[in-house]
């Protein structure tokens, strides 16, 4: 019987080295692939940076949006709080980013937001912050917030707080201009009398570059105000009418004697009192009051000539008045404060 012939061993040690050298491979690929990806992530950090702060607005988080955007806040920055923003309604609802633009250090991404019923366009600008060869890092630069711009005109003493927050400046008939996110604030006011009142109702924000509108309140007569200033007009008139003078002291009618004539004895009577319209808004000053027409008052007294003293009895025709003013308040209710014009006197 043939001896066997002996079988070649099998090249074990050839298929280890492909083996080693195909991982190499995979590694290297996948090295590469991750190396683009990283690089392809910093390069999109401008785009992602933008979408994180709008991201933060679109949910109500403050404390967060202003750390993305490194935006420095005060003391007057009533505002920019998460308990203030949580108050706004109409923040944005979606956006949508281009690509970044990149120059050298520096970036723009536009993004088209939309926010209750409007849509519009911002711009953001980025800035280099360190990083590495290739893969830089990128910071929000000069990040411009929304205002609030409110101007509560009135008397002295009203109060006011928008978003639930007092505003560190309240000076009334100057617009106070807050710094905020985009949104609309609710403003609730404060009278310090029943005369007078403001109506709540909403602020909201403007962007930076737009004309500052401000949502204005006008401190408006309550019904009992309203009656007060009325009663404080025909208070003011009784009191001009039961005058003994010629010239009553701030009253809208006198009587001016011929040269040589003087008068004494005085008695008005008012024969008719003129309709009043009373201006439920705030003007500077109070609360305009006008007559709608005029009113009618008629007078004696008696007239002494100075020359030798002879004496008699004056009696005027009727005298035409119209009545103008002001009206506030103090401590004690309505005041009246007339201006004059179209007085007509008695020729004796």
């Amino acid at each position: 019987m043939a001896d066997a012939v002996p079988t070649a061993p099998t090249p074990r040690i050839r298929w280890f080295w492909w083996l080693v050298i195909g991982g190499a491979l995979l590694v290297t690929v996948a090295a590469v692939a991750l190396s683009f990806r990283t690089v392809a992530a910093y390069q999109n950090l401008p785009k992602s940076l933008v979408g994180r702060y709008l991201t933060d607005l679109e949910h109500g988080r403050a404390a967060d949006a202003l750390r993305v955007a490194g935006i420095t806040t005060n003391s007057s920055d009533v505002l920019l709080t998460d308990a203030a923003f949580a108050h706004a309604t109409d923040r944005i609802r979606s956006f949508t980013l281009a690509p970044a633009v990149i120059h050298g250090s520096k970036a723009t991404v536009v993004a088209t937001i939309h926010r209750g019923d409007e849509q519009y366009r911002q711009s953001f600008s980025l800035e280099r912050a360190g990083g590495l060869p290739g893969l830089s890092l990128w910071k929000l630069a000069h990040v411009e917030t929304d205002v609030v711009d409110v101007v509560v005109d009135g008397p002295a003493g009203l109060t006011f707080t928008i978003a639930g927050r007092t505003p560190t400046n309240m000076t009334l008939s100057t617009p106070v201009t807050l710094r905020a996110f985009p949104g609309t604030y609710p403003v609730k006011t404060h009278s310090p009398s029943t005369s007078f009142v403001l109506w709540d109702a909403d602020a909201p924000s403007i962007r930076t570059g737009s004309k500052l509108t401000p949502t204005t309140f006008v401190a408006q007569l309550s019904s009992d105000g309203t009656a007060q200033a009325r009663a404080a007009v025909d208070a003011w008139l009784d009191a001009c009418v039961a005058s003994t003078e010629a010239e009553p002291l701030q009253c809208p009618f006198l009587l001016a004697p011929a040269n040589g004539i003087s008068l004494s004895e005085v008695h008005w009577r008012l024969d008719d009192r003129p309709a009043l319209s009373v201006e439920q808004a705030w003007t500077t000053g109070g609360w305009p009051v006008e007559s709608s027409g005029t009113g009618q008052v008629s007078a004696t007294a008696t007239l002494t000539r100075t020359s030798d003293g002879a004496t008699g009895i004056g009696t005027t025709g009727e005298i035409a008045f119209p009545i103008r003013g002001m009206i506030t308040f103090d401590d004690q209710g309505a005041v009246f404060s007339p201006y004059f014009g179209g007085q007509q006197g008695l020729q004796g």
